[in-house]
């Protein structure tokens, strides 16, 4: 028998007013659901980072760049480049998703008293990308691909976890981790079975967009229709031209 679909309940007006009735309860939200296990860095992916001093909603992050890097709340998020408050941004999305008929970005000037057209033109479609589109949240830019084996030594394991009792070395018994980073940007990490030709473009596919500016690796087959550049670290190559992945040793 199909299984019976749980009713998702829709806020009324009033109620989200009081959830979110300042800037400040906004951005409290926007952080405890984009990082419910710590404060992440969007640029390296380390979880951590420290809050900057009298500055709220800003942290800084020393593990990809020894100065620390600060990143806010919105940084790499379709709020992000933008002078409107996130309460604004919430309302505008709040109308667009109890409204029944759609919401037009002249009714959201109106409503919200904005100015200009093109603010509220370009939230609706920033907000309609977000939620439609799977490919915006794809990384673009110059993205730089590889796969490093995480785990220690077999040598230095309990004598039951050796796998086959041998010394053990390169990625013997260890786990298989692939990663695409968006240069100065964002990092997306999966745990693999193997690395194989399927299973490499898969996770490409999956994590970049096809609108790519270049896709950096060491792969040489590789199925996909992207702007390739690649480094052969057989050959002791590890940049070439703009070409190089940082994941590299």
């Amino acid at each position: 028998m199909p299984t019976k679909k749980t009713r998702i309940h829709q806020m009324t007006a009033a109620q989200w007013e009081q959830e979110f009735s300042d800037e400040n309860a906004c951005c409290e939200y926007l952080v405890a659901h984009r990082w419910p296990a710590g404060i992440v860095c969007p640029r390296c992916g380390v979880v951590g980072a420290k809050p900057v001093k009298g500055r709220a909603f800003k942290w800084q992050c020393y593990a990809c760049n020894p100065n620390g890097y600060q990143f806010s709340h919105i940084a790499y998020t379709i709020f992000e480049n933008t002078n409107k408050p996130l309460r604004d941004w919430f309302r505008v999305l709040h109308m667009m998703l109890t409204s029944k008929k759609g919401v037009s970005a002249l009714q959201v000037q109106r409503v919200l008293g904005f100015g200009s057209y093109e603010t509220a033109h370009y939230m609706c479609m920033r907000l309609r990308a977000g939620l439609a589109d799977k490919e915006f949240k794809k990384l673009v830019g110059i993205v730089e691909v590889d796969e490093t084996f995480v785990g220690g030594k077999a040598r230095n394991r309990h004598k039951d976890k050796r796998g086959d009792g041998s010394g053990g070395t390169g990625g013997m018994g260890k786990a298989i981790v692939i990663g695409a980073a968006r240069r100065k940007g964002s990092v997306v990490a999966r745990v693999i079975d193997s690395t194989d030709s399927a299973t490499l473009t898969a996770f490409v596919r999956n994590a970049v967009s096809e609108r790519v500016s270049l896709l950096c690796t060491d792969y040489n087959k590789l199925d996909t229709d992207y702007p390739h550049g690649r480094v052969d670290h057989a050959r002791g190559q590890y940049v070439v031209g703009a070409i190089h992945t940082g994941l590299s040793p």
